[in-house]
């Protein structure tokens, strides 16, 4: 018979819970994370993009994510390159879409509604290079660029509260929504490598 929560020990229900900072359980073969707090970008923007790398693999979204970076150039022909991220979450208000897919234009290559949010896919770029250094420290024998992106989330974190001075004598809020973000790479070659030995 099931044990219910409720009558588990302190211990017990502990060990279901997500580590401390994640909200994934750090479960594996060969697992390298990263995660960043506090990042002063777009939430939306960082969503859009955890959904469009997942289930690639680190040098696939490396890759991706520079291209997305082209339209940041200076030249034309470099800007005429660059890679959509596709926009799938909308605004939530069917009667009053101001903002969602709805509002931003479709892009070429079938991606449909997309945009090209330059400092969230920085941040992003920053996150995938520092876990593959983290996998690149714990295991002498793995390629990162191999790795496949099994978990990559973006979460609203803490409000910078701020205030704009208006006329007489008056405030309007002036907010930053920051953004929380973790990233899990995982190493399915070796389970591959043990396979082909086996035969």
């Amino acid at each position: 018979m099931g044990w219910r929560k409720s009558e588990m020990d302190r211990r017990s229900k502990k060990r279901e819970l997500p580590q401390k900072g994640y909200t994934q359980l750090l479960q594996g073969s060969r697992l390298a994370t990263a995660r960043s707090v506090g990042v002063d970008v777009h939430v939306k923007h960082c969503f859009e993009i955890a959904r469009a790398i997942k289930h690639r693999t680190a040098g696939e979204a490396v890759e991706f994510l520079n291209n997305v970076l082209k339209i940041d150039s200076d030249r034309p022909d470099i800007r005429k390159k660059a890679t959509a991220v596709p926009f799938r979450l909308g605004s939530g208000n069917k009667k009053r879409k101001r903002s969602g897919p709805s509002m931003v234009g479709h892009r070429k290559g079938g991606v449909g509604p997309g945009r090209y949010p330059v400092k969230a896919s920085r941040v992003m770029l920053k996150l995938i290079e520092s876990c593959m250094e983290n996998a690149r420290h714990q295991y002498e024998d793995i390629d990162p660029e191999e790795m496949v992106i099994t978990h990559c989330a973006a979460h609203r974190g803490q409000i910078k509260r701020g205030w704009t001075p208006r006329a007489r004598g008056r405030a309007s809020p002036k907010n930053h929504y920051r953004v929380n973000m973790e990233i899990f790479l995982e190493d399915f070659n070796s389970d591959v490598d043990e396979l082909e030995d086996d035969f």
